[in-house]
């Protein structure tokens, strides 16, 4: 599975905006995202021209399917899970 280009993840630049504002977030290269040294945020580009999300939550990662364009519904959602799992850091 590859790793998600920069550019499909262009509608997404204003919740990685908010998300490197948050207290211990570093963005080591684009699109992956630590919290604390340890990985928190990827992006996969799958079959298709799908994507996905993974969020490490509190025991294991999450998958979160993103597709494109993002509606802003499913943005909130996974502004949400972002947060949540955030928080469990």
């Amino acid at each position: 599975m590859n790793r998600c280009p920069a550019a499909l993840l262009e509608d997404l630049d204003d919740v990685l905006a908010e998300l490197r504002g948050w207290p211990g977030v570093a963005e080591k290269s684009p699109g992956l995202f630590y919290v604390r040294r340890q990985a928190f945020l990827h992006f996969h580009a799958l079959e298709g021209g799908a994507r996905r999300a993974d969020v490490r939550g509190a025991a294991d990662w999450i998958e979160v399917p993103l597709p494109r364009p993002l509606s802003a519904t499913r943005r909130r959602a996974f502004l949400r899970t972002l947060r949540t799992c955030w928080a469990e850091r």
